[in-house]
């Protein structure tokens, strides 16, 4: 018999597929990064990941994440919109735990 792995594929929780395709599509990592930083068995996982969030869920229905004044404008230094788009990203994800 061919393959290591017998019985069903496992299966993830859908806030962990909503993390990582919403990760991998608001930064510039791989895949294969992705999978690395969640202990997720190959790029493959990271990719159907991806599929199934872009599947069940539209750009539209993101949530949308107010500014926090203290943050300051984007137009004030070139860094900024990196650090908004990371808080956004932490803001999202809590809302979805």
């Amino acid at each position: 018999m061919k393959g290591k792995s017998l019985g069903p594929p496992p299966i993830y929780a859908e806030t962990l597929k909503i993390s990582v395709a919403r990760e991998y599509l608001s930064t510039d990592q791989s895949y294969g990064e992705l999978a690395k930083k969640y202990g997720l068995k190959n790029r493959e996982v990271v990719r159907s990941m991806v599929s199934w969030y872009e599947r069940h869920y539209s750009q539209d229905q993101l949530p949308v994440v107010k500014k926090d004044p203290a943050v300051g404008s984007p137009d004030l230094k070139a860094g900024a919109s990196n650090t908004d788009k990371e808080k956004q990203l932490k803001e999202a994800l809590l809302k979805v735990e």
